[in-house]
């Protein structure tokens, strides 16, 4: 298997020209998210680094057909996200990106709806996704998926990022997180809204928050970005699926995921990172070749890390290994 690395071929989806597509999004009233979610009320709460970014998630239900707010019987399920806006600029700003956003369909992207911009309120309506955010399942001690899934769930998030690479050109600005990956029902991976901070997150700020493992070096000593640190900073997220450690969790001297570095390439030390809640229920040899995949996104010269549609290669890859 080597490295898991191929050459670079086309994208499995082809890139989407955002100027063919039409903006088809419902412009709600903050009257009619407030019937959908009965009076906002709280479901979900994701954070992000240094618990700043909190994102909290109201469900909804709308008509399917004409997505007026509806009663849960007869309704489809919604997620709808507050976005805080400082300024009637920034809401401004922050409308033009949503239109954007909604031009860009891909299967493992959250979709988006519709949107409420009116009274200095900002609000995203989203497909609903029952099985939340990544973090939730990886973090919480109860849960353990197995090994199937967090490949499945890897490979489409991967898919989704390479595809945005390929229409934005650019960096997601340290938006990659475990909790911006919503599953489905299937687990299918979808990633919420990443694209710019002035779509999901509080404020308007494009500098990464706090110093933490999804942190790439470059940024740390330079100050710059690239598509090379969302490889990185997925790279970490791989290795959160691998180990079940948490990069943003406030870890001892030791506890941190950088320190398990060395024992990604070792079939024999590759046992004492593994999450211990899956046991010995996961084929070694792909957990080997997981572990040279992340060690190359890691890497701190960003030539020598893969473009994430390798990544994306690499990880069918990986998948195909049964021993």
């Amino acid at each position: 298997m080597g490295n898991c690395l191929k050459p670079l071929k086309a994208l499995t989806i082809p890139p989407i020209s955002v100027e063919q597509e039409k903006e088809n999004l419902k412009v709600f009233s903050f009257a009619e998210l407030k019937k959908a979610t009965k009076k906002f009320k709280e479901y979900m709460t994701t954070n992000g680094d240094d618990n700043r970014f909190a994102q909290t998630f109201y469900k909804g239900y709308i008509n399917e057909t004409t997505f007026a707010p509806s009663r849960t019987e007869t309704g489809i399920a919604v997620f709808v996200v507050e976005c805080l806006q400082d300024s009637s600029q920034a809401q401004q700003e922050w409308k033009e990106e949503v239109k954007s956003r909604g031009k860009i369909p891909h299967p493992n992207l959250v979709k988006l709806l519709g949107y409420c911009c009116e009274d200095n309120k900002s609000f995203l309506v989203l497909e609903y996704l029952p099985k939340e955010s990544l973090d939730r399942h990886i973090f919480e001690k109860n849960k353990a998926l197995p090994w199937e899934i967090r490949i499945k769930i890897a490979i489409g998030a991967a898919q989704g990022l390479a595809f945005l690479h390929s229409v934005k050109t650019s960096s997601l600005n340290g938006e990659l997180r475990m909790s911006n990956i919503m599953l489905d029902e299937q687990y299918n991976a979808k990633l919420f809204a990443i694209g710019s901070k002035k779509l999901c997150f509080v404020g308007t700020t494009t500098r990464i928050v706090g110093r933490n493992d999804y942190v790439p070096p470059e940024y740390v000593f330079a100050g710059h970005l690239d598509m090379k640190s969302d490889v990185y900073t997925f790279g970490i997220i791989l290795l959160e699926l691998l180990t079940g450690l948490n990069a943003l969790a406030k870890h001892d001297d030791k506890q941190n995921l950088i320190w398990t570095k060395p024992f990604l390439s070792d079939k024999d030390k590759i046992r004492e990172i593994i999450d211990p809640r899956l046991g010995s229920d996961y084929p070694m040899n792909a957990a080997t070749q997981m572990g040279k995949l992340i060690k190359r996104c890691i890497k701190v010269d960003t030539k020598k890390r893969p473009l994430m549609q390798q990544v994306f290669d690499g990880l069918n890859d990986i998948e195909k290994i049964k021993d």
